[in-house]
């Protein structure tokens, strides 16, 4: 008789199979063949260490990472040297000297960001009794960036948020310091000191979330000076919306608060932001580059954002590195870069000074918060892809990549091969898939998504993110087993696209066209439902934007032919395989329009109406008549940290250009592919109409759109900023 107690095993490979039951919509199928030979695969799967990677977070996490202080400068130093013990060559910590935080690198400036180092800083309750409130030892997020030294004393005000004027009527905080709740730090910091007197601020956001968020001590910065540069800035502390609420409730019960505040921190004049950078050489091509970047800085312990970053690029170094120097795997055909940059500005500053790089490099990879422990903080795994004006077959070798990754995880769990699962030693033994995603704009690879940089990028992030831009940003939260399978991803869809020759040309073309068709077909049936549920009133307009989906769609695929030309020389040549991708693109399209106009007709019929095949969604006159074009001078995007526009057009410029919003800068894909589908032959409804086809197809909310108004005072400011040129046809 069979023994009805199972051993480990049994109920190991049970576990996994219920699990895999409730989650299996997570694993993509396996369509197609991997990119790269499976043998080589397993061989960067067995040298990629989660391990490894996770003791480069736990070192880096010590260190309080703020741009041109001294732990920054440690942090950098530490990854170029251990990119140099790696193998790795051309490593380097470049430095970059910024004097005002005002200067700009096209679009970008570093935001009135200085160089700043801060040893020390203390807050102590004095009245009514004597207790710490905080310190940088503990928590380095709470003395506010650009803070200056100080010893200083004084009674406590509360103010509101701070931010306003009117929060200052009938307060005497002259000699004093002041307690803001929710407004910005640097805004209560130019009125409370510059313009009421006020010795110093103390801030807290009044976030009561979990838990740990009501302990958040969220960093916060003041600008060195006031607005017109003549009187230096003070010094700020950050609290937690605990430490916060308990100051305020103290006050509003009457009680007379006096503080006692120190800080040894200084600004550097003569200081610099610094990049780490190092390489694998190509073979063939080592002008051509792909590009990781992470962003290196962030305040202690900042070990997901993004320590975790910094140190799977790290891993993939290591891994790659190692596997070239024992011919374990040959070299790749082109160079792969490893850089660690200051958040947001950091591509633009080296590119700024490397300009004769614009252009050679061919591909690239953000990574920005990663590795995160799932059952310890519910979250998942993304890569974006780049935005569809650099559609590139970058997207399609990466998608093929996770496609294969998922697909080996399922077949793990069906089959209870635990090895195949890429766990790591010290890690969790979690289950794990990657979801690619539409292009984000979420992080630095904002910057590289550009049309004038032209360099189309990944992004791999985590969402939703454990709390962070605070002290409580743990170790604790990293998962070495994700980090091992994310280095392992990385390093996977990085060597493919370098090693990128004729030999791969075939089958990256039969990739291109299956996954291609897969998206013409799933926007052909996106505008023939919208066809079946028009109205009279919309028809006509409707059967428009369908047609104008289909066709951006058909022009999004054929970047796939224009990048490959760039990529492998023996394309240009007329490759049998891409006369074939081609054609074949061209027929999907007539078969796919022909379609349409049939649906559109037949749905004419149903309500009475008569077809009208050259009907319009968009005015003739005048953006049918207007071409934008990029000025040479100017590159990037514009800017998360930016005062380009303020220095261009004046502090008030938005109210020049009706309906254009702040979001223009960053976190909105429609001002940015505005900007990006600008070629010199796109009109500016050709413009129009490429964003909301993209929109579209990528489903993204409605915060995103713009219409024919925005879009052409958007234009208008962008020309009138410098940026870009209005020609008439």
């Amino acid at each position: 008789m069979r023994s009805l107690v199972m051993d480990r095993k049994d109920v190991f490979r049970l576990l996994f199979l219920f699990i895999f039951a409730l989650n299996s919509f997570a694993f993509a199928e396996k369509a197609t063949s991997p990119i790269l030979d499976e043998e080589l695969l397993k061989r960067i799967q067995n040298e990629v260490s989660g391990s490894i990677c996770f003791e480069h977070v736990r070192s880096l996490s010590t260190l309080h990472r703020i741009w041109g202080s001294r732990d920054y400068h440690q942090a950098a130093q530490y990854l170029v040297d251990k990119a140099s013990l790696y193998g790795l060559q051309e490593a380097v910590v470049e430095k970059y000297r910024i004097q005002t935080g005002r200067e700009n690198f096209w679009m970008q400036s570093t935001g009135g960001y200085l160089p700043w180092d801060c040893r020390s800083g203390e807050l102590r309750l004095v009245t009514p009794y004597p207790m710490l409130l905080t310190n940088f030892e503990s928590a380095a997020s709470t003395v506010a960036i650009g803070s200056r030294a100080t010893q200083t004393t004084a009674e406590l005000i509360y103010v509101g948020r701070g931010d306003a004027e009117d929060n200052y009527q009938g307060k005497d905080v002259k000699g004093k310091l002041v307690l803001a709740e929710d407004g910005r730090h640097e805004k209560v910091h130019e009125l409370a000191v510059h313009k009421f007197g006020a010795l110093g601020t103390i801030q807290f956001y009044n976030d009561q979330g979990p838990y740990l968020e009501s302990e958040g001590i969220y960093w916060g910065r003041i600008l060195p000076w006031n607005k017109d540069r003549t009187k230096p800035s003070t010094f700020g502390f950050n609290l937690s919306a605990t430490q916060g609420l308990f100051l305020k409730n103290l006050l509003l019960k009457g009680e007379k608060i006096v503080i006692s505040a120190s800080v040894d921190a200084k600004i550097l004049e003569n200081g610099a932001f610094e990049l780490a950078t190092a390489i694998i050489p190509g073979s063939r091509f080592p002008e051509e580059e792909f590009i990781f970047f992470a962003h290196l800085d962030h305040p202690k312990p900042a070990a997901h954002d993004n320590a975790s970053g910094d140190a799977v690029l790290l891993e993939i170094a290591r891994t790659l590195s190692n596997l070239i120097k024992n011919k374990t795997i040959p070299a790749p055909q082109r160079t792969i870069r490893f850089m660690w940059i200051p958040h947001m500005s950091g591509l633009n500053l080296f590119f700024w000074h490397h300009q004769e790089k614009i252009g050679k490099v061919k591909g690239g990879c953000n990574v920005d918060c990663v590795g995160v422990n799932q059952a310890k903080f519910p979250s998942k795994f993304y890569v974006a892809l780049p935005p569809h004006s650099l559609h590139s077959i970058l997207a399609d070798i990466a998608c093929n990549i996770v496609a294969d990754f998922n697909h080996q995880i399922d077949q793990a769990i069906s089959q209870g091969e635990t090895a195949d699962l890429l766990f790591s030693p010290e890690g969790s033994r979690n289950l794990f898939s990657i979801t690619p995603v539409a292009y984000q704009g979420g992080s630095d690879e904002y910057t590289a998504n550009t049309r004038s940089l032209g360099i189309p990028s990944l992004y791999f992030y985590d969402d939703p993110l454990p709390p962070r831009h605070n002290q409580i940003n743990f170790l604790d939260y990293i998962d070495p087993t994700n980090l091992g399978r994310i280095s392992y991803l990385g390093a996977a869809i990085s060597y493919s696209f370098a090693s990128l020759g004729e030999e791969m040309a075939s089958q990256l073309l039969n990739e291109a066209s299956f996954r291609g068709e897969s998206r013409l077909s799933r926007e052909l049936l996106k505008a023939k439902n919208l066809i079946d549920r028009s109205r009279p009133e919309n028809i006509h307009q409707n059967f428009e934007r369908g047609s104008d989906l289909l066709f951006w769609g058909l022009n999004r695929e054929g970047e796939i032919a224009r990048s490959l030309k760039e990529l492998v020389p023996e394309t240009k040549n007329r490759h049998p395989g891409l006369l074939s991708y081609e054609s074949s693109l061209k027929g999907i399209f007539g078969a796919a329009t022909n379609e349409l106009e049939k649906r559109y007709e037949l749905r004419c019929n149903s309500l009475g109406l008569k077809p009208r095949h050259k009907a319009s969604a968009v005015p003739k006159l005048p953006q049918e008549k207007i071409i934008p074009t990029l000025k040479k001078g100017i590159k990037g995007s514009p800017g998360y940290f930016s005062n380009y526009f303020e220095d261009m057009l004046g502090e008030d410029y938005l109210k020049k250009y009706k309906g254009v919003r702040l979001s223009f800068r960053y976190g909105n894909v429609g001002y940015y592919e505005t900007l990006n589908f600008i070629n010199g032959q796109n009109t500016i409804a050709d413009i129009y109409r490429a964003v909301q086809a993209e929109l579209w197809s990528e489903d993204y909310p409605a915060f995103h759109s713009l219409t024919l108004e925005e879009t052409t005072n958007y234009l208008q400011m962008l020309s009138d900023a410098q940026v870009i040129d209005l020609k008439t046809k």
